[in-house]
């Protein structure tokens, strides 16, 4: 098999938010050649590079002199065809502030434990809350969602879904349930209520990727009637 043409993308809004040039790898069919991979990234100086896999990477072929190559990730999407509108819980609202209650920013930061950029101890953890919080800020200010969806049942919200598209589909972007409030199908309600939200807003598909070690999450999402299109292997090759 021929070498793959990998193109290398610069990332600048992850550039701009880590302090140093971030990269992905746009590979082509066939197999990677690593060193020519690697000369092209030193000659652009680029620290961190992000490379998505449909399969495992045999690190045994793989010199690491100047670069490091570590799984970050082993995302799997969740996909799920919309039949019917399931009912709202009625302690299911949209949230209306223009700007993410405090609350809001602590579970956005707690529904990324598994995350990637969590568990790369290159990340500082201070980058990691940081992210997720822009995350619920942009979503909630409709940049990068659609809706908010949270679960309040004493006036304090106990969960939130964002809602939004993705190739035409439904996607639902965080979800995240109070530790306190776990097993008592609060996670359920809001996937319901997406689904309510997707119909009624004409897709006929609804889709969630989340980390395979996430086990609580893919639970969630196979009680509700989903399952694996795809799962992708994601590495994080660090400049040495």
């Amino acid at each position: 098999m021929s070498p793959a043409n990998n193109s290398i993308e610069l990332l600048n809004w992850d550039t701009d938010f880590f302090g140093f040039k971030v990269g992905r790898v746009n590979s082509g069919p066939g197999k990677i050649d690593w060193n020519e991979l690697f000369d092209k990234l030193s000659n652009q100086e680029i620290k961190l590079t992000y490379f998505y896999s449909s399969e495992a990477i045999n690190k045994a072929a793989i010199n690491e002199n100047i670069f490091e190559v570590t799984l970050a990730d082993k995302k799997a999407t969740y996909l799920k065809k919309i039949n019917g509108t399931p009912n709202t819980h009625s302690s299911i609202t949209t949230y209306k502030e223009e700007y993410p209650e405090i609350k809001l920013q602590e579970l956005a930061i707690e529904s990324g434990v598994y995350s990637r950029f969590n568990t790369d101890s290159r990340i500082s953890r201070e980058k990691f809350k940081s992210l997720y919080r822009l995350w619920i800020i942009n979503s909630v200010q409709k940049k990068i969602a659609s809706e908010v969806l949270v679960f309040s049942a004493d006036k304090e919200i106990d969960g939130f879904i964002t809602l939004g598209e993705k190739n035409n589909r439904g996607d639902i972007g965080i979800i995240a349930v109070d530790g306190n409030k776990r097993g008592k199908g609060i996670g359920r309600s809001l996937m319901l209520a997406a689904e309510q939200w997707f119909a009624n807003h004409n897709y006929t598909e609804m889709q969630v990727i989340t980390q395979g070690d996430n086990k609580a999450a893919c639970r969630l999402y196979e009680s509700c009637g989903f399952a694996v299109e795809k799962t992708e292997y994601v590495y994080h090759i660090w400049r040495k």
